[in-house]
């Protein structure tokens, strides 16, 4: 898949032979042009025979490229690797007869001219849109998912350095929670492994509005949504710019998108959740709802 999107110019037909039709699927292909830079926002959507509970998957970036500047597929591309990757295994699953148990949303961005930004501890990559006009229209399904996840490249920090893959906690209105022992067993059972969580904080999930400085905005969809939302960041030992050409790696790749699709075909079937509802509960209970605070400077105007 890298591959295949790893060009200086990618279009509706180049986009649509990465993921095969199949009786079951949907693919649509949205085109924005800004400031002369061409964006596509690709959705994806499997409603197979069977009627379990339906889940998305965003695939979280700035871009897949930042040309002319940076030639060459730029690291934060991983999220649109692994949704479109995910994407064309459950197309290939349906045309084999594979159904899974519940619906499947997919959405993720192609931009091979993003923008450089000079941050601090390294470059990262932003859309040539508004983030969070993107943001909207990825999670803009026809279809209601129950529950989100959300994978980007995190590799462009200090906090969070181990291979492959970690987990974010569960974000719910504005609640951070922790992921399901569910979700942490399986990540063993991917990648042998103990699991690994990002130590996201609040100021990682307000708005960009708030001017503070944020992990990344792999967890920014929480602020379009009342349904669950967790985060899959592809992580490495070492600070790597998102900027950076020639560090994709498809081992931690490989490892997510399987993770992910793991994850799929349990919440479909309704073997795994992803956090404890009565916890949550519980801190509504005596807490209150705090959404309507944590998303100021966005959702108030």
């Amino acid at each position: 898949m890298s591959k295949a999107i790893d060009r200086p110019s990618i279009g509706d037909r180049d986009i649509e032979r990465l993921i095969p039709k199949c009786s079951y699927s949907n693919l649509e292909i949205e085109k924005i042009v800004s400031d002369g830079r061409t964006i596509h926002i690709v959705r994806y959507i499997y409603r197979g025979p069977r009627r379990g509970r339906a889940i998305a998957v965003i695939g979280r970036l700035g871009g897949v490229g930042a040309r002319p500047s940076i030639v060459g597929l730029v690291s934060d591309a991983d999220g649109a690797i692994v949704a479109l990757a995910l994407a064309r295994k459950i197309s290939y699953m349906c045309m084999y007869g594979d159904h899974l148990a519940g619906e499947v949303y997919i959405a993720t961005s192609i931009s091979t001219h993003s923008i450089v930004r000079d941050e601090k501890p390294a470059p990262m990559i932003s859309p040539p849109i508004d983030l969070y006009s993107l943001i909207e229209k990825e999670l803009a399904f026809k279809g209601d998912p129950e529950a989100y996840i959300s994978v980007d490249a995190t590799k462009a920090n200090k906090i969070i350095k181990v291979e492959h893959f970690a987990l974010t906690p569960v974000v719910v209105r504005g609640w951070i929670v922790p992921p399901s022992e569910d979700l942490l067993d399986l990540y063993t059972v991917v990648t042998g492994r103990d699991p690994a969580v990002v130590p996201i904080t609040m100021q990682d999930i307000v708005p960009y509005t708030t001017r503070v400085k944020h992990i990344n905005s792999i967890l920014q969809a929480w602020l379009y949504t009342d349904k669950p939302v967790i985060g899959i960041a592809t992580t490495s030992p070492k600070l790597v710019p998102g900027s950076a050409t020639g560090a994709t790696n498809a081992v931690s790749l490989d490892m997510a998108s399987r993770y992910i699709l793991e994850v799929v075909k349990g919440f479909n079937s309704g073997d795994i959740e992803l956090y404890s509802r009565d916890d949550l509960s519980e801190l509504v209970r005596v807490h209150g709802e705090v959404k309507h605070i944590l998303a100021r400077g966005l959702l108030d105007g």
